[in-house]
């Protein structure tokens, strides 16, 4: 009987040193587990873009300002540009009036970079040769863009596009707004002309994709323009408002066609144009329009990258909206980077019209954040920074583009 106990008892002990051993082990597992998953969350990567963590840092006000691009008044960064750069405005656009020199145009450059705050402005000028170019005197100009395209060479083209990023980006400038894929189908157009690739969508397809990939390739940032295109019009946009009359199933098979190529080649900016398509919207120009904007570009075309309103100052707009109110406009249309190219109250006006459309739910502030996170990403991806340049070497610039003219 006591034998009988005794191995009663012994199994018990086992038993129970097992389920000690058991339970250690699990513990000790479970420990190593949650210590390699903090090691593993601790070296994983944020789960927010540097862009979204930027955002989310940022003010209503700067928010605002993010989404405007303003001109300058003089060859300096003056003490009202100062006052702009310091509310957090998205960019500023230069025009020949601010420009003089290489020597000079670099160094306002300069200037505006140490006049910007954590996140860089976007620097800009409209920049496409031929007719169009904001470059110094002392420099050479790229040929028109139907010059180009007359040569029947991709080739050449593709370089051009390359040549005039890296032209700009020498004196700073991040974008020359460039290239234009508008369709000159129209002999009476005055405002586009030889600024196109050619009189087809086969050409402009063509040769302003080439265009477009050789600015991508500078490391410049393309922005192309006028959607939806500005070719098959006889009124200049500075000064009234054109009306196009075609309906949506004639421009997809034109004037869409270009956009849509460049949508696939990865362009990272479109502007949209003050034209009223009267077949779409006839209400409002096309960069006022959620339907043109927010329904056609950004949902049928795909665009997932910032679309950039010309001059809210143009004629087109001004006839009937000052700037401020057409800004609130254009942002709740899908826009996201406004131009105010002229006058630094408008500018200001600006800011403060989006900041008070925000606060009063006029403009969603999903919206806007949607507008400033497109601008931070392109700024973000492009590597945009503040840190100054030397003057370039314009001599060897020169000899670079005259390859163009042979």
């Amino acid at each position: 009987m006591k034998k009988k106990n005794c191995l009663i008892i012994l199994s018990a002990l086992i038993l129970f040193c097992a389920a000690v051993f058991v339970a250690c082990s699990l513990n000790d597992s479970s420990s190593s587990k949650a210590e390699a998953a903090d090691v593993s969350s601790a070296t994983q990567p944020p789960t927010q873009s540097e862009a979204e963590l930027a955002l989310d840092k940022m003010t209503l006000e700067e928010k605002a300002a993010q989404c405007v691009m303003t001109g300058i008044s003089s060859t300096y960064a003056d003490e009202d540009f100062q006052r702009l750069a310091d509310e957090g405005v998205g960019g500023v656009i230069l025009f020949s009036d601010n420009i003089t020199d290489s020597e000079q145009l670099t160094e306002l450059t300069n200037q505006i970079k140490k006049s910007s705050g954590d996140i860089p402005l976007l620097i800009a000028m409209d920049e496409e040769g031929g007719s169009v170019t904001r470059l110094p005197d002392d420099v050479l100009s790229m040929p028109s863009a139907y010059s180009l395209a007359m040569t029947g060479d991709s080739e050449l083209v593709r370089r051009s596009g390359e040549n005039l990023g890296n032209q700009i980006k020498s004196f700073g400038v991040s974008t020359g707004l460039s290239p234009v894929l508008d369709i000159w189908s129209n002999p009476n157009n005055t405002v586009i002309g030889e600024r196109a690739f050619g009189t087809t969508a086969d050409d402009v397809c063509r040769y302003g994709i080439e265009e477009l990939k050789g600015i991508m390739s500078s490391g410049a940032i393309a922005v192309a323009k006028h959607f939806p295109g500005h070719g098959d019009t006889d009124v200049d946009s500075h000064y009234g408002l054109p009306v196009v009359t075609k309906t949506k199933q004639e421009l997809e098979q034109m004037e869409f066609l270009p956009f849509k190529e460049a949508i696939k080649n990865g362009v990272p900016g479109i502007m949209a144009a003050h034209i009223l398509c009267s077949q779409i919207d006839p209400d409002e120009p096309a960069s006022l329009s959620k339907t043109m904007i927010t329904d056609i570009l950004k949902g049928e075309l795909g665009f997932k990258g910032v679309v950039f309103t010309d001059d809210l100052t143009m004629g087109a707009i001004s006839e009937k909206y000052t700037p401020d109110v057409a800004a609130v406009k254009a942002l709740n249309a899908g826009c996201d980077m406004l131009l105010v190219c002229f006058g630094y109250e408008n500018a200001q006006n600006t800011i403060d019209a989006i900041t008070a459309a925000a606060e009063n739910n006029e403009l969603s502030k999903e919206r806007l954040d949607d507008a400033v996170l497109r601008i931070l990403e392109m700024k973000f991806s492009y590597k945009l920074d503040n840190t100054p340049l030397s003057a370039p070497d314009i001599e060897k610039m020169n000899a670079a583009t005259s390859e163009f003219f042979n």
